[in-house]
């Protein structure tokens, strides 16, 4: 402690500090562990929830990933499935459309004949062989729907 010498030579008066209130709380001493044992209770309570929400999330996702795996699994028989019908469906159409097969279905089932270059006979006219039919206007409209439903007609079967 440090003594204080005034001007005059006298000693100072010493000075207390004054003493910090002291709040009496209910219940003393037992409140305040009744206090810190409510909130280190709440605590593990919240810790609890957190560790049960993340258990319970990570199940679901592993849940929803099996049964996406699932679908992709199905998905990829049906495709696999599709892709073996296509390639089936090609080699069908290969076959069918293939010279040789064209060729076999004029002769046996239409009784077709490959022609010879000695059968075709060439006709060239002059002026005045041809002949000439006069028509009418509506017969000439409907010979022209005619010919145009024939060219349809034959656009549409190969």
């Amino acid at each position: 402690m440090t003594t204080v010498v005034l001007h005059t030579g006298q000693t100072a008066p010493k000075m207390e500090r004054p003493r910090p209130r002291v709040r009496v709380v209910q219940g003393g001493r037992h409140g305040l562990n009744r206090a810190r044992h409510l909130a280190a209770s709440t605590l593990n309570v919240l810790a609890v929830a957190l560790l049960l929400g993340l258990v319970v999330s990570v199940v679901y996702s592993q849940a929803k990933i099996t049964e996406l795996n699932g679908q992709i699994n199905d998905t990829k028989t049906q495709l696999t499935a599709a892709q073996s019908e296509y390639d089936y469906l090609a080699t069908q159409m290969s076959n069918i459309t293939s010279r040789a097969s064209l060729q076999q279905v004029a002769e046996g089932q239409l009784g077709l004949v490959q022609v010879d270059p000695s059968q075709i006979t060439y006709v060239q006219l002059e002026d005045q062989s041809v002949i000439a039919k006069t028509t009418s206007s509506a017969q000439l409209l409907l010979s022209d729907v005619r010919t145009a439903a024939l060219n349809l007609l034959g656009s549409l079967n190969p």
